[in-house]
């Protein structure tokens, strides 16, 4: 697996140049972090490259959204960051598909993600349509 590639971006046009900005003011983007950074590798090709991941790869308590599941240190309220590259193709959505849009995704995040699902729920329409356009390229 370490050797096939992201999901390719789809360019920004306005809307979705907008809905990136919307993405960063409602919060999603401190737990889905846009970019990281691989580490040291011996092979030149995976070494300190730029990885549009969208996640941090953290757990957080994501509230009545959790799986139920505690394993290790992670509680049944415990989830890791699901990475959103490739959102576009990836219905249906959460861990466990129980959203069928983005939009029930938004919409079912809880604990550490409930200020974020709040301030999209205080969106206009047209700034909720210019996130979606901006969640369809990546």
């Amino acid at each position: 697996m370490q050797w096939l590639g992201a999901p390719p971006r789809l360019p920004l046009n306005v809307s979705s140049a907008a809905g990136r900005n919307v993405f960063q003011a409602i919060g999603c983007a401190i737990c889905h972090v846009p970019v990281m950074f691989t580490g040291p590798n011996r092979s030149a090709s995976l070494r300190n490259k730029e990885v549009w991941l969208y996640s941090d790869l953290l757990l957080h308590d994501m509230g009545t959204l959790g799986d139920g599941i505690a394993q290790g240190t992670a509680d049944v309220r415990d989830m890791k960051t699901a990475p959103l590259w490739g959102l576009r193709a990836s219905a249906p959505y959460l861990h466990d598909g129980r959203a069928a849009t983005v939009d029930e995704a938004i919409k079912a995040h809880d604990g550490e993600a409930k200020a974020s699902k709040d301030r999209y729920l205080k969106l206009t329409r047209q700034q909720v349509q210019q996130l979606l356009d901006f969640l369809g390229t990546i």
